[in-house]
């Protein structure tokens, strides 16, 4: 299942501003809110795979 067919679950998570937003951004982007959403989550993602750190690199 993708993003788009599983907005109306994710969308009803998030707190009422940030779905406004979401409805504003995309309407500037001329986009739907589950394109919206779906570019957040993978920005998310690439935020967070560049954060952590490679194997052996823990502090001792």
């Amino acid at each position: 299942m993708n993003m788009v067919e599983d907005n109306q679950l994710v969308i009803r998570h998030i707190n009422p501003e940030v779905r406004q937003l979401i409805k504003v951004y995309a309407a500037v982007n001329d986009c739907t809110q589950a394109e919206i959403l779906e570019r957040i989550v993978f920005e998310w993602h690439s935020q967070q795979s560049k954060s952590e750190r490679p194997p052996g690199n823990e502090d001792e």
